[in-house]
């Protein structure tokens, strides 16, 4: 077997005996392949599969199951790992001025709601980049504005802190700059890469039993960083694009524990090149439906329809002549292609104009006209919508389960132009469903989990075999409780409730003071009932003589228009009604007076030394037993969400961090469930 192993770099490298004898199990038990590979290989036996992704450290290399499946069955078929460097790098909202920086930031539900991470980030042990929003609290019965505002850390304070992911971090810029990930430079972004597979590395060692399992751990967490700094220390002018191939590689082989085979990798701005060579390439014949005159506007429409109800911009948003692609240059940098019949414009923050002797109704006469202009390093990638239409024509795509949230968009994109009668050449997608937490029972590390994992789980250590075994069981446990919660609507329920699931805290000596605080404010029911008797009946006279007012004021008017001669006698009569009237009006003036006397002696009460005490500790204890509900529900909502998530999209460097055997690897192959996701919902006829 070590014959058949090639080392991962050429020295001597030792190959645990329990990762090779995981690799015979393997092929020893899983002698069926999976019918969606058997499909993809008999229908396309000359497509490459292509897994192409932002960062290698995420999940991109899980993918590496692939290879396996193929190896293991002797399926042959070519992979291409390709790292997608045609994106900008993420940018803080906050710029500063001078020198350029990169920092590491957290994701949640205040200042960083909007974080979009592209190319740098990374995930510790366990750790997700969903987060609890305010309104996941709300739904759970949490009263969350009116603890955040209580809070010592500030309204924005405790929403950053309360909602914020736990166990992730994005790389940000932090500059005025707009990067594309192909033009970074180590130079620039090598001090933040090292320091985000630090922050990673770190958090994750303290999540093993400290002795064997996290001496492992460090010894491969050591190696990842020596790629990155050795490949700096000696690539010196070297790009982030150009770091990620090479340690997308390793982590591949890493993996399969073997050198790659039948495997290259490449990067987007490599794949999509686009000069008059490469122009004939099956990957641009896409991009000819929206320059053809005969297809053009049938592309358009396509391509706008299929975006109706989405928050992406139709293409007459960009200005006429626009395109579904974007054009990047080294110099220039990327924008938005337009093409009209006198001019060719790539809307970079310094726009390209190319005026056009005749119109481009050809991409092979597009490649000419911006390789004349912009020489042979231009990259034509589509955006979101049509760069799996373009790639498809060529390539296999490999997505995890929940990669490419626009795929739903791009098959309604090529219905549409199939139903026209428009031929494409459209691969399915090949989609891998990893079961991660399930296949972690055959590792042999022992979990220090994190408080809200300890918390599901009812443990601090915990041995990944119990871990794999019981996970689903804990998330479980987490959803009924966040349920239960959720139904306690009154308070003293509530401490209860608390009291029951924490008897270590004095949940009971608060709610006992509690109930002394409620009967204390009870105690003022007797007087302040005999003053709202009062009031009651204060207010009921005072609408009596509004009324009264309004009789007599109608019957002096009718009077007075009645009289034709205003003798003594009805003289007298209209003064009767204005002392009638006085005396309502005296009367008046009395109750209100009352009414006022009344209202201050209940505020006197109400607002007595004791009586504010009590209702300061009622809302003190309120607004601590509310906390805890909340802390409660972070926790369930961590868990439950965190590990749904990363059990389809774990990062691959966990599974040498944690199991250096390679069965967790083994295992996840082997349970791994492919399927096709066609982007045509019927083939041309």
């Amino acid at each position: 077997i070590r014959t058949r192993i090639r080392p991962l770099d050429m020295k001597a490298t030792t190959i645990d005996i329990t990762m090779e004898f995981h690799r015979m199990t393997f092929n020893q038990t899983n002698r069926t392949a999976p019918d969606a590979l058997v499909r993809l290989r008999s229908q396309f036996p000359d497509s490459p599969f292509l897994a192409l992704g932002q960062t290698v450290f995420w999940d991109e290399p899980m993918k590496a199951v692939l290879r396996r499946l193929l190896d293991a069955h002797e399926l042959g078929g070519e992979m291409v790992l390709g790292v997608h460097d045609t994106d900008y790098f993420a940018k803080s909202k906050v710029t500063q001025s001078g020198k350029a920086r990169f920092a590491l930031m957290p994701h949640n539900d205040g200042t960083t709601k909007d974080l979009w991470s592209a190319a740098g980030e990374v995930s510790t042990l366990f750790g997700s980049e969903t987060f609890p929003g305010k309104q996941d609290f709300a739904r759970f019965g949490v009263p969350f504005e009116r603890v955040a505002k209580a809070s010592d850390l500030g309204r924005q304070g405790f929403i950053d802190e309360m909602t914020e992911a736990w166990g992730w971090r994005g790389l940000v810029y932090t500059g005025s700059r707009d990067l594309i990930v192909n033009s970074l430079s180590l130079k620039e972004v090598g001090d933040g890469i090292l320091e985000m597979l630090s922050w990673g590395f770190e958090n994750a060692l303290t999540q093993l039993i400290p002795g064997c399992c996290q001496d492992k751990a460090r010894a491969v967490a050591d190696q990842i960083t020596g790629w990155c700094q050795t490949y700096r220390d000696e690539q010196p002018d070297a790009t982030l694009t150009d770091l990620f191939q090479h340690c997308l590689a390793r982590l591949h082989e890493l993996l399969l524990g073997h050198a790659l085979q039948d495997t290259t990798v490449t990067s987007t701005t490599k794949l999509l090149r686009f000069a008059p060579d490469t122009a004939c390439l099956p990957r641009f014949k896409f991009v000819d439906l929206f320059l053809n005159p005969d297809t053009r506007e049938l592309a358009i429409s396509a391509y706008n329809d299929a975006l109706a109800g989405s928050e992406m911009y139709a293409l007459d948003k960009f200005g006429a002549g626009a395109l579904p692609f974007d054009v990047i240059s080294p110099e220039y940098g990327r924008g938005t292609l337009r093409v009209t019949p006198r001019v060719v414009f790539v809307e970079t923050r310094k726009p390209i104009a190319i005026g056009l002797k005749k119109p481009v109704e050809s991409v092979q006469e597009l490649a000419e006209i911006l390789h004349r202009k912009l020489g042979d390093r231009v990259t034509l990638v589509g955006k979101a919508v049509s760069l799996v239409s373009m790639l498809a024509q060529e390539f296999l795509f490999v997505f995890n389960e929940e990669g490419s949230l626009y795929v739903r968009r791009t098959r309604q994109m090529n219905d549409t132009l199939i139903r026209a009668g428009v031929r494409l050449d459209m691969r399915p997608i090949l989609r891998i469903r990893y079961e991660t937490w399930d296949s972690l029972s055959v590792a042999s590390s022992t979990l220090r989990l994190p408080d809200h994992l300890a918390a599901a789980f009812g443990a601090r250590d915990i041995a990944s075999q119990e871990f794999g075994t019981s996970w689903k069981e804990a998330m479980a446990g987490q959803r009924s409780l966040c349920k239960k919660i959720a139904e306690l609507r009154k308070p003293l329920d509530l401490l209860a409730f608390l009291e029951e699931i924490d008897p270590a805290y004095p949940w009971e000596e608060l709610s006992n003071e509690y109930r002394n605080a409620k009967e204390t404010l009870r105690g003022l029911r007797t007087p302040t009932k005999e003053i709202d008797v009062k009031t009651e009946k204060n207010y009921a006279e005072l609408n009596s003589l509004r009324v009264k007012s309004q009789a007599l004021q109608t019957e002096r008017g009718n009077h007075f228009r009645s009289v034709k001669i205003w003798d003594a006698q009805e003289t007298e009569k209209r003064k009767e009604f204005g002392r009638l009237l006085q005396e309502v009006e005296d009367r008046k003036t009395t109750l209100i007076e009352v009414a006022s006397h009344l209202k201050n002696h209940r505020f006197e009460i109400e607002r007595g030394l004791e009586q504010c005490e009590a209702r300061v500790t009622i809302q003190r204890i309120e607004n601590e037993a509310e906390l805890a509900r909340l802390r409660l529900i972070r926790n369930a909502l961590l868990a439950t969400e965190g590990l749904a998530h990363t059990n389809h999209r774990p990062s691959a460097w966990w599974l040498p961090i944690l199991d250096s055997s390679g069965a967790w690897f083994d295992r996840i192959a082997a349970t791994s469930v492919l399927y096709l996701e066609p982007l045509v919902t019927e083939p041309t006829t």
